[in-house]
């Protein structure tokens, strides 16, 4: 065979350290922006190159598709053959990577492999994942004596979950590497021209802001990896949702544009269920400190033969809040969910010639508490509001007449396991990542 070169990525001091303090069945349990991926990357790549056979594991498709790319363009030289269908990269040394997802209950089954590596292991399902481990992924070890590495972030206090119990329970035989965010000696990126001195002081202030600026126990799980107890006091703070003076706002006198979340029924299969619709204006940082406000909410148990006339009142609504809050730019339409009975009603307002859109599905693929902390920075932030007409309204539903969106908003824990209604808790989180988080093209 010719001889090819293979560039694999370099890793950081931390990373470094991680790498040499590895054992057999080995947990590294390390903050956002750590540098997970590339770690994954070297394990994987370092070890096809050694003509070994690897096994990859992520909770689903999505999260093992960006480690296949990586790898096939690292392994580019000495690939024989490849199939993202199939999941696997074969070398022409001999060495190989297989691609798996952990929705499949026998992923790996049949297999020998020299090394697992198993992504987002906090992010499993807490009903199969540790008898997916113990009976098939771990005797794929057996042939080669071989390793297994599990890399994650924590995902709360859960005596189910998989990455808990492998950091926790010392007789499922792991090590644990523990890696916050800040060990990243890379973050944020160098500027041109900044010296050492100006690089490590301006460091300092990002993480520092970082942490003012975000839930303690937010920044706590996702920064610092620590394993945060979720179950006490309300996660969602209602003063962090009210003016300075402690009180809701009224409706902005102007605004950028005005729009809606709809998180809709039957996604448990039940005739009238709720379906929710959150109301929002948007203005942008630059002309209002408070760029989001929570105009107004409704939910309701419709049938699913009503939903097409239900529809109608939503963009009607929307048109009263554009002349109102003297929206510049108009209503936006609304985002809905792109399943169950969302799907009915994306077709029926596509057919009118409305404005709906489908909520992206890095959004609608998360988990309902992935969702809320991922939004929570924005309203420790003080960067959305509830009108007075949102605070103060009550409605009926299911036989209960209160604030609703409060009650599900302020009721909200991360890691729940009660069975509990949350459109409008959807519907709040998606609008503020769509509205603040730049994905409505704000």
């Amino acid at each position: 065979m010719a001889q090819v070169s293979i560039t694999l990525p370099t890793l950081h001091v931390d990373q470094v350290a991680a790498f040499e303090k590895r054992s057999r069945f080995y947990a590294v349990r390390c903050g956002r922006r750590w540098g997970k991926s590339t770690f994954a990357e070297v394990l994987a790549a370092d070890g096809a190159i050694r003509r070994q056979k690897i096994g990859l594991f992520g909770p689903d498709y999505r999260r093992t598709s960006p480690l296949y790319r990586a790898l096939k363009q690292i392994l580019a030289p000495l690939i024989d053959s490849k199939s993202k269908t199939d999941g696997e990269i074969i070398l022409r040394t001999g060495g190989l990577c297989d691609f798996w997802t952990l929705q499949d209950e026998d992923a790996g089954r049949s297999r020998a492999y020299h090394k697992v590596i198993i992504d987002e292991g906090a992010f499993t399902d807490n009903k199969t994942m540790m008898d997916i481990w113990e009976k098939s992924i771990k005797p794929t070890l057996l042939d080669y004596s071989g390793s297994a590495y599990v890399l994650s972030n924590t995902n709360g206090v859960d005596l189910e979950n998989f990455f808990w119990r492998i950091c926790n329970q010392p007789e499922h035989g792991f090590t644990e590497y523990h890696a916050p965010t800040r060990n990243n000696p890379l973050l944020p990126l160098r500027q041109i021209d900044e010296d050492e001195t100006a690089y490590q002081t301006r460091r300092a202030a990002i993480f520092t802001d970082l942490k003012k600026q975000t839930h303690p126990l937010v920044y706590e799980q996702e920064y610092e990896a620590k394993f945060v107890d979720w179950s006490g006091d309300a996660f969602f703070d209602l003063g962090k949702l009210l003016g300075a003076d402690g009180n809701p706002l009224p409706y902005p006198a102007t605004c950028d544009a005005v729009f809606a979340v709809i998180d809709s029924a039957t996604k448990t299969g039940k005739e009238n269920d709720g379906t929710a619709v959150v109301y929002f204006a948007r203005t942008r940082e630059a002309i209002s400190p408070i760029p989001l406000t929570i105009l107004d909410y409704d939910i309701a148990q419709i049938e699913g033969s009503l939903l097409e006339t239900w529809l109608p009142s939503v963009f009607a609504k929307l048109e009263g809040f554009a002349k109102t809050c003297r929206a510049r730019a108009g209503s936006l339409g609304v985002w809905i969910e792109d399943k169950s009975s969302g799907m009915v009603l994306l077709q029926q307002a596509k057919r009118r010639g409305w404005r709906a859109h489908p909520i992206e599905s890095k959004l609608t693929a998360l988990g309902k508490s992935e969702r809320a902390i991922d939004v929570s920075g924005y309203v420790f932030g003080g960067k959305v509001k509830l009108s007075a007409y949102a605070h103060d309204k009550v409605t009926p539903y299911k036989g209960v007449s209160r604030n609703h969106l409060l009650g599900q908003v302020l009721g909200f824990r991360p890691g729940s396991k009660e069975a509990v209604d949350d459109d409008l808790l959807d519907c709040f989180s998606y609008g503020l990542a769509l509205g603040l988080g730049n994905a409505a093209g704000f």
